[in-house]
């Protein structure tokens, strides 16, 4: 979010020769940052090597024989319904990218709007074109202020989390494409606080049987209340069975935020934003 020659933040990259770091990009470098400044969230690559990612705007950075170049793809007006203070992409297999914005949006029910889901497509003629998919907060879909990056399930469906809910801890939502093209929201899990987790964080990881995993921030134990690692297993009736795998106690860290990682023989990886032994944080491990 911060840092770099202008201080409003870096791309960079990570080479595994003892760990060399080289800045890709520094934001802000156009006036008034119009290529995006503090960016959030993830990048993700496409085919020819090109990263895309948010910083207020959508943007591209592709790689030239001067170095690496930004490109606006879109930029969230907020004041014209597709929602404010973007976090997140997600690719698809034909090169469409799928976000939420945090807030704004048409729905009155949050004031200033609860947030968008959208979809930003490649036209032929080199611009990208912004199509909002879900208005939170709309049509009593009690949910709001979505968070972290959405998910690609192999149908084409968007898993994500956002505020709301039965018992106003979070949800856990799914956003599947009509046959008409129109899209649809609905909630696969309501969070119900205490020991089954408060405020869920981060977004989302699949599995390759389709089970989901994610963190709250809060919830847990109740000695503590510094959050869970939680699992989402599909049953065959269409519902989903919720299982804490891990309550936060403090010493081995509290409130995860972060996105978890899965490798391949299902391990778990993640990060919280306080605890341990020094109160600052740790990164852990879950082995199943």
């Amino acid at each position: 979010m911060g840092g770099g020659d202008h201080y409003s933040g870096t791309a960079f990259k990570l080479t595994h020769d003892s760990w060399t770091e080289r800045i890709l990009y520094n934001f802000c470098s156009k006036p008034e940052c119009g290529d995006g400044g503090s960016p959030q969230g993830n990048l993700v690559s496409d085919k020819r090597g090109g990263l895309y990612g948010i910083g207020g705007v959508a943007f591209e950075l592709s790689r030239g024989p001067d170095g690496w170049k930004d490109t606006v793809l879109h930029d969230f007006t907020c004041g014209d319904g597709n929602g404010c203070e973007p976090y997140g992409l997600v690719m698809d297999p034909s090169g469409n990218l799928y976000g939420i914005t945090t807030s704004g949006g048409t729905s009155k029910e949050c004031g200033g709007g609860c947030g968008t889901a959208y979809e930003l497509q490649p036209m032929a003629d080199g611009r990208w074109k912004q199509r909002v998919l879900h208005q939170f907060g709309a049509n009593n879909d009690n949910m709001a202020f979505p968070g972290g990056v959405l998910i690609l399930d192999n149908t084409g469906g968007l898993y994500g989390i956002a505020a709301g809910g039965t018992y106003r801890s979070g949800v856990v939502y799914r956003l599947s494409r009509g046959a008409g093209g129109e899209w649809k929201a609905a909630i696969q899990h309501n969070l119900t606080g205490g020991a089954g987790g408060d405020n869920p964080s981060g977004g989302l990881v699949m599995d390759k049987s389709g089970n989901l995993y994610g963190v709250t921030v809060y919830g847990g134990d109740s000695n503590c209340a510094c959050g869970v690692v939680y699992k989402l297993s599909p049953s065959a009736n269409g519902k989903w069975k919720y299982t804490a795998l891990h309550q936060f106690t403090g010493y081995d860290g509290a409130q995860p935020t972060a996105q978890l990682i899965l490798d391949d023989q299902g391990n778990l990886y993640g990060t919280t934003a306080t605890g341990g032994e020094g109160g600052a944080g740790v990164a852990f491990e879950l082995t199943p």
